[in-house]
C-alpha cells in the first residue's frame, strides 16, 4: 500500500501545485530537454519530443510526461499499472523566466495513450492560433481491433483560466476521429480525423 499512496499522493500534489501557474527558472546553457526534465512528476517520463516554439508572439515550450499509476484495489500487488500521459507548457517571461501549468491530462483510454501531432490552427473567430493535440490508443480486444482518436483544442494563452489552458469541448469532439477499427462481425470504421492536414482542412471548410 505504501507505493501505491506514493504515486497517487505525488500526483495529486502535482495537480493542485499546478492549478494555478508557477513560475520556474530556466538554468544557463540548460537544453529545452534539461529543462523540462527538472520539472518531471513522480513516476514519469518525456513521452514525446520536446517543443520549443512561438505560439502568438510568445516563446513556449510544451512538455509530455507519461506518468505511471495503478487503480485502487484490494489487492494492490496483482493491480496493473497503467499510464497517462500529463501536457505540460512553459511560457517565456521575462529574462530565463517561465510561467508553467498544465494543459491537459491525457487519459489511459483501455491502453497507453500516444501523442500523434502538435500543431496550431485558428479554431475561432478570432486572429489568434489555437492549440491542437491529436492523441490516439491502440484498440485490442476479442471482438475489435484498431486505432482510437482523439481530438483536443485549446484556446489561446489569453483565455486561461486558473493557469489552465481552455479546451474548446465542442469543437474538440466534433474533430475526434473516434475508432478507425475492424469487428469480428467484419464491419470496420476509417477514422476522418488522424493527422493536422485532416484537422485544417475540416477547420477550414467551417470557415476558421
Amino acid at each position: 500500500m505504501r507505493i501505491k499512496t506514493c504515486i497517487v499522493s505525488t500526483f495529486l500534489v502535482f495537480l493542485s501545485t499546478l492549478s494555478f501557474a508557477q513560475f520556474v527558472n530556466r538554468l544557463s546553457k540548460e537544453t529545452s530537454e534539461q529543462f523540462v526534465a527538472r520539472f518531471k512528476p513522480g513516476n514519469s517520463v518525456i513521452a514525446h519530443p520536446v517543443i520549443a516554439t512561438i505560439w502568438n508572439s510568445k516563446p513556449v515550450i510544451i512538455s509530455f510526461y507519461s506518468q505511471a499509476y495503478k487503480l485502487p484495489t484490494q489487492n494492490y500487488l496483482d493491480s496493473e499499472v497503467y499510464h497517462r500521459t500529463i501536457a505540460t507548457i512553459f511560457v517565456k517571461g521575462k529574462n530565463q523566466e517561465y510561467e508553467r501549468s498544465i494543459i491537459d491530462t491525457i487519459p489511459n483510454e483501455g491502453g497507453d495513450p500516444h501523442i500523434e501531432s502538435v500543431f496550431f490552427a485558428n479554431a475561432d473567430k478570432d486572429q489568434k492560433t489555437e492549440m491542437i493535440i491529436i492523441s490516439s490508443w491502440l484498440v485490442r480486444h476479442l471482438d475489435v481491433s484498431g486505432t482510437l482518436y482523439a481530438t483536443s483544442i485549446y484556446g489561446h494563452l489569453n483565455n486561461r483560466g486558473k493557469g489552465r489552458l481552455s479546451l474548446l469541448k465542442a469543437l474538440s469532439d466534433r474533430l475526434s476521429g473516434g475508432c478507425e477499427c475492424n469487428w469480428s462481425d467484419g464491419t470496420s470504421k476509417v477514422s476522418k480525423y488522424r493527422t493536422a492536414v485532416d484537422i485544417k482542412k475540416e477547420l477550414k471548410r467551417l470557415g476558421y
